[in-house]
């Protein structure tokens, strides 16, 4: 028999993973009807590994009741979400039998990546599996299995311990729901690795991982054609991407650009979900936006204290000729650093993400399911149309500000400057759907304009120097009289640029406004 698996691999905590058969939630979503048995499954290859390096996999599992041939092509995780082309069958003997597959085509796939070679026994996994039926009224059923064990090759063990959620009939968005009802208050992580691939890593025939990296922003993918469901999904599903992957990065790697780039997936996701209208696909956009807005506050705080040392401290304390040594402050703020990067792993790290890192890893479902709901009675709008009307919106709570720019206080500049960033966020993110000859120039006068009121909160910024220097008065040397020396200086260059900023305006105010 031959399918398309859709199933979802997460990694959960040795604690939650063990306890979730006894969780309510369990007991609720399966009537308490889970059987739990040992899988021995043993997988074949050639002995360098050729099925695996081509993503296929060939095993023979004995489930203590029958004993089961499948073949896996196409494999690969993505956000934990597995699609694959999975081909079963029962079989009698110890060794694979291709013929079984049924599939012509397949067989022939297999036996090429074989080149002649019969399939010997490489490793092999013993499961105790807890498995259970979840039926979603009026989505779909999944199955949740429970997986506790080790992967094998000869002396050699590797823990296997996940959780999959495999869809079994009906609509994938019922996976969602289930892992929404089991997973509330436990920290999931999506899983990297195949089963197959661990036993390859076991043996040195996987693949070297490459290290982690800082993910970017993709080129915003939106066209003219699009509709607004179209344009939500196609940046969500990138800003996602980028979210989980930098998730990641922050928690193992102490870089700077991994909270940066965290919080500008953060920030993408939230306009693309402000500007394309999600809210009205119902409740559960708002609140998604809402977590995303608070993560990005967690993960700032570590931003800003990065940008504290790099933007703020060390371009002023290596010009100002009365302070000739920054030592203190600067081991202070690195402390104060520290501090912030041990506060982000740990919220990181929790449960209090869990429907936010779901929504990322469900995306598309997260769609689906609102529209289904829906009924019918959702409008689609061309994403055009909500183009024009953000940039109109943003434009306005800009202009108000900008009428008054000679008598602005230095609150009311603050609050011109967080109106002409949200301005920026969305002139950027729909670009694609304007002429660049149009566009680009607004967008170059509005970046000049924007920085030159950056410099407001460097002024802002560099006041945190003051608290960091009163909390580390043991550290020696005039701390205050040097984070005053560094704020002065912040200030002078605010002041110079603030005349600047007036000008940029009344050049961006004379700017065709492209999307009229």
């Amino acid at each position: 028999m031959s399918m398309r698996e859709i199933e979802l691999k997460l990694t959960l905590s040795e604690g939650d993973i063990r306890a979730l058969a006894g969780t309510p939630a369990f007991m609720e979503l399966t009537g308490g009807k889970a059987t739990t048995r040992l899988l021995i499954s043993v997988y074949f290859d050639t002995p360098d590994g050729a099925l695996g390096r081509q993503r296929m996999s060939l095993r023979i599992r004995d489930n203590g009741e029958k004993r089961v041939q499948t073949a896996k092509l196409d494999g690969g995780l993505s956000k934990g979400l597995s699609q694959t082309l999975e081909y079963e069958s029962e079989i009698a003997g110890d060794a694979p039998d291709l013929s079984l597959i049924g599939d012509r085509e397949v067989i022939r796939r297999i036996e090429n990546v074989l080149a002649g070679e019969a399939p010997v026994p490489l490793f092999e996994t013993y499961i105790n599996r807890t498995a259970a039926l979840i039926d979603i009224a009026g989505e779909g059923t999944v199955e949740l299995a429970i997986d506790i064990g080790d992967v094998r090759a000869g002396a050699k063990r590797a823990p296997l311990d996940e959780v999959e959620l495999e869809l079994k009939s009906g609509a994938p968005f019922a996976m969602l729901s289930a892992a929404e009802k089991l997973f509330a208050g436990v920290a999931v992580t999506p899983s990297k690795l195949h089963k197959a691939r661990r036993g390859f890593a076991l043996i040195g025939l996987g693949e070297t991982e490459s290290p982690l990296e800082p993910a970017y922003s993709e080129k915003t993918e939106i066209t003219r054609n699009m509709s607004g469901i179209e344009a939500l999904r196609s940046v969500g599903n990138s800003a996602a991407e980028q979210i989980l992957q930098n998730w990641d990065f922050v928690i193992a790697d102490p870089a700077p650009e991994g909270p940066h780039q965290l919080r500008v997936g953060l920030r993408r996701l939230r306009t693309a979900l402000h500007m394309l209208n999600a809210k009205k696909l119902g409740a559960e956009f708002l609140a998604l936006e809402e977590l995303a807005q608070k993560l990005a506050g967690v993960v700032g705080a570590l931003r800003d204290a990065d940008v504290l040392l790099s933007d703020i401290f060390e371009p002023a304390a290596v010009r100002l000729d009365e302070i000739p040594d920054c030592g203190a402050l600067r081991e202070a703020l690195n402390d104060h650093i520290a501090k912030q990067r041990v506060a982000v792993r740990k919220s990181l790290l929790s449960a209090d993400w869990t429907q936010l890192k779901l929504s990322c890893l469900f995306f598309d479902f997260l769609i689906d399911r609102a529209l289904a709901r829906a009924d019918g009675n959702f409008v689609d709008l061309k994403v055009q149309k909500h183009a024009d009307k953000a940039l109109a919106k943003t434009w306005r709570r800009a202009a108000k500000w900008g009428e008054r720019i000679d008598d602005l206080t230095i609150e009311e500049r603050h609050s011109m400057r967080k109106k002409l960033k949200s301005l920026r966020y969305v002139t950027e993110f729909f670009m694609p759907l304007y002429a660049a000859k149009e566009a680009k120039p607004f967008l170059k006068k509005l970046q000049r304009l924007q920085d030159a009121f950056g410099y407001l909160n460097d002024v802002a910024m560099s006041r945190q120097l003051f608290d960091i220097a009163e909390q580390n008065k043991e550290k020696g040397g005039d701390l205050a009289a040097q984070a005053s020396a560094i704020y002065n200086w912040h200030l002078a260059r605010a002041d110079a640029s603030w005349k600047d900023a007036r000008k940029c305006w009344k050049k961006l105010k004379k700017a065709e406004r492209f999307w009229e």
